[in-house]
């Protein structure tokens, strides 16, 4: 029976490549449950891909279809919220009031009514300090507050529950201008981050640190050392955190996107894919036994996997390719992925394997139509500034997908 179509790679010839992939990653699992600690003792190869059969051009290979996603609510929110959903009903909300002498206040939307909750009016540390970014967890609410004259930041949380903070703020972390505000995320009850050295600092030699810490612990955990910066923000997804520290550091800059077991307690890793030598990520996230991830930008001589776009697969391939500018994290549920362009949203099936679109709110593509939702989600959330007939930013519409 012919597999190969006219790139290379048919619909059966990829489930085939899926099964190997389900069998391969059982065998991740069985290895890594041998490992006590998170040393780097299955680090993967670099994935060099110069087969053209092994890179299925999701937008030249799939039939054109509906997506697969069902409007389920809009809301229009004041102008200036920024929104960030990991999991739940509720998504952090970063909202600037009317009065440009007015700091940011931090706070909810519910994807299930649309009602706007301010939590935390002005900073913890005081009027020096200012919100720089903010996550909610079901179980959890964090932020981040920077003083911007000495880049002097905290990493705050409390418990939450049902729209209301639930106890005082915990500092989780504090640094100066030598540590680079961290990037953080939010799932459940439990807080995950990544301590990286400033470029310009005087710490530039020291190690990055991914640390976790959960509603109730005494202490963060120290999940992961970097010998080096992490390239991607933290994320969450059926259980699985995704980090991309530096790895094979004594061979060149290789970045190994890691898959780490968050459901059981142990962080053990159960699958990676490095990068060829050079080849920086911009997003990644583990979703259906994939690694579905983000290039900014196109590296020379690195083989496909060093070209601009999304891709979504694992070690050995073969591995779907958007060749667009990626904008945002993956979402999306089950053997759909949900990727971010300039103007719309790409939903691609890769079991049915076909695309569709979601398109921008109208009078909103200056701005941009953007996914508040990342990795996994049975609610798809995005968020976008719409200008009014005069042709001025007038306020953001959120709108709910159902997958």
């Amino acid at each position: 029976m012919k597999l190969f179509g006219k790139d290379g790679l048919t619909r059966r010839r990829f489930l085939i490549g899926g099964a190997a992939a389900t069998a391969a990653t059982a065998a991740a699992v069985s290895l890594a449950g041998c490992n006590d600690g998170n040393e780097n003792d299955n680090t993967g190869e670099p994935q060099v891909i110069d087969d053209d059969s092994q890179i299925i051009d999701a937008l030249d290979e799939y039939a054109s279809a509906d997506a697969a996603a069902t409007l389920s609510a809009t809301w229009t929110l004041p102008l200036g919220t920024l929104l960030y959903h990991t999991d739940g009903v509720w998504s952090a909300a970063m909202m600037a009031p009317e009065s440009a002498t007015s700091i940011n206040t931090l706070g909810v939307l519910s994807l299930t009514s649309g009602n706007l909750i301010t939590l935390v009016s002005s900073p913890v540390r005081g009027r020096t300090y200012d919100f720089h970014d903010v996550r909610c967890g079901n179980g959890v609410f964090a932020w981040l507050e920077v003083e911007y004259s000495t880049l002097t930041w905290v990493l705050l949380a409390s418990s939450f529950a049902d729209g209301t903070l639930t106890s005082d703020p915990v500092e989780l972390d504090s640094g100066s201008a030598d540590w680079d505000p961290p990037m953080f995320t939010a799932v459940g009850s439990t807080v995950f981050w990544q301590k990286m050295p400033s470029l310009s600092g005087d710490r530039t030699s020291e190690a990055s640190h991914c640390y976790a810490w959960a509603v109730g612990d005494d202490d963060p955990r120290d999940v992961w050392e970097s010998p080096g910066r992490f390239a991607t923000q933290p994320r969450v997804s059926d259980g699985i955190l995704t980090i991309t520290p530096r790895v094979r550091a004594d061979e060149g800059t290789y970045y190994g996107m890691t898959a780490l077991n968050v459901g059981d307690g142990t962080y053990k890793q159960i699958d990676q894919l490095v990068l060829p030598v050079g080849v920086h990520p911009f997003e990644a996230v583990y979703m259906n036994s994939n690694f579905a991830f983000a290039i900014e930008a196109s590296y020379s001589g690195s083989g496909s996997l060093g070209n601009m776009g999304t891709f979504i697969g694992r070690e050995g391939g073969p591995y779907v390719y958007i060749s667009r500018e990626p904008a945002a994290c993956p979402a999306g549920k089950g053997t759909r992925y949900i990727v971010k362009i300039r103007s719309s949203h790409y939903v691609i099936d890769t079991d049915a394997q076909t695309y569709g679109m979601i398109a921008c709110p109208d009078r909103s593509l200056d701005y941009g139509d953007y996914p508040a939702s990342e990795g996994t989600c049975d609610l798809f959330m995005v968020y976008a500034t719409v200008k009014n007939d005069q042709g001025m930013p007038d306020s953001v519409t959120a709108r709910v997908f159902a997958l």
